[in-house]
């Protein structure tokens, strides 16, 4: 069967298009919707719904917007900016009705997801924030919310939007749409698909979740990266960038390396703790040097596999281009031991305490924890017997 027909505005298929529900509402507000990349793909969210309506909106999807040239011109434009987010100490909502024309910063995705973008955007932290509290329940049936007094998107909008706009603003018209899709949806769950659960589904039998490592083994890289990290409650603090970067291809022996001369200053433990010098670190090679031996190294169908993603996180927001289809060994491991793994020693203790470490040749923390990793692969690469009993 064919790709179903979508609506080019909605972005939905057409036997779920909300279009013909939207209302445009003229604002004085200026909303600036920014959206946790993960929330785009949830079929039923409300943010480009509330883009949708409000010409006086612009929608970003990122995690780091920092560097967003839309939204920084945005906030070029001046007046109040606020962001609506429920931390300690923000304002009532209600308190800037009738002051000047305010700009309005919502996050959009789940609580987690916008904790994650204030982390990651310490501009954000420092605006000052507006919150309210719901006059009523969420109309959000068709997904679960974490607390009584949570809403979505688009709710919340027009809650911030009945406080703060002038009499008259016809907000009931901003969730019609919304409206619509739940009313559908909640149609389409007792109707349409009643007769797909009529049955109970046989459970599918799935391979042994390491039988994918050796299938792909022969286009394995193990990566490992270090960052010049500083600690959060430092004055100086700015966010993390990859300062070591090595990664090992365990069918061919080939190995990467590339020390990344920082682009700010040194953190004060991060020589220390990633066991290289300063004077090493500070003649590093330039970012985008970094960027070109990676590519010059990297295969079209490589599978990259890394333990834990803090590292191939910063990576990837320092620009380098990183498969989709990247393994994190240490989740993965977790989800077979039904607990915490720990670290790729412990982890390589448990399964093969006999298995040799390689010596890749490449130097400081990351070198070390990457041969330690390329151990653990070829163990488990070729059938982790034991792994299931480990204590």
């Amino acid at each position: 069967m064919g790709a179903r027909a979508c609506c080019p505005r909605c972005e939905k298929a057409l036997v779920v298009c909300y279009c013909a529900h939207l209302h445009e509402l003229a604002t004085q507000t200026r909303v600036i919707l920014l959206q946790h990349p993960r929330e785009q793909r949830m079929k039923v969210g409300t943010a480009r719904m509330t883009h949708l309506s409000l010409p006086n909106s612009v929608l970003r999807v990122g995690l780091d917007f920092s560097a967003d040239t839309v939204v920084q011109a945005e906030l070029a434009q001046g007046g109040p900016t606020y962001v609506l987010f429920p931390t300690p100490g923000a304002r009532d909502l209600r308190e800037l009705r009738g002051g000047p024309a305010a700009t309005l910063i919502v996050i959009d995705g789940t609580w987690r997801q916008a904790r994650t973008l204030l982390k990651l955007n310490p501009w954000l932290q420092r605006l000052p924030a507006v919150a309210f509290s719901p006059t009523h329940p969420s109309e959000y049936q068709i997904r679960r919310q974490p607390a009584a007094h949570c809403v979505s998107t688009i709710e919340a909008v027009g809650e911030a939007l009945r406080l703060i706009e002038p009499e008259g603003l016809p907000v009931d018209a901003l969730l019609e749409p919304f409206r619509a899709m739940v009313s559908q949806q909640l149609r389409y769950c007792a109707e349409v698909g009643r007769g797909r659960w009529r049955y109970r589904r046989q459970p599918q039998a799935r391979p042994p979740p390491f039988d994918r490592l050796a299938q792909d083994y022969g286009r394995i890289v193990c990566v490992q990266g270090e960052a010049n990290a500083w600690a959060v409650r430092d004055p100086r603090h700015r966010e993390p960038s990859i300062v070591h970067w090595v990664a090992h291809r365990p069918a061919t022996g080939e190995s990467h390396e590339a020390i990344v001369a920082p682009t700010g200053p040194l953190a004060p433990l991060t020589s220390r703790h990633i066991g290289l010098t300063e004077a090493q670190l500070l003649a590093g090679v330039g970012a985008e040097a970094w960027k070109r031996a990676w590519q010059g190294f990297l295969r079209p169908d490589d599978r990259l596999v890394h333990w834990g993603r803090f590292c191939t996180d910063v990576a990837r927001r320092d620009g380098l281009f990183m498969p989709d289809d990247s393994v994190d060994l240490r989740l993965l491991s977790a989800q077979e031991l039904h607990r915490r793994s720990g670290t790729t020693e412990e982890l390589l203790q448990r399964v093969a305490p006999e298995a040799p470490v390689p010596d890749l040749g490449l130097g400081g923390r990351a070198g070390q924890r990457l041969s330690s990793l390329v151990a653990l692969i070829k163990v488990l690469a070729a059938g982790p017997q034991g792994l299931e009993s480990t204590p």
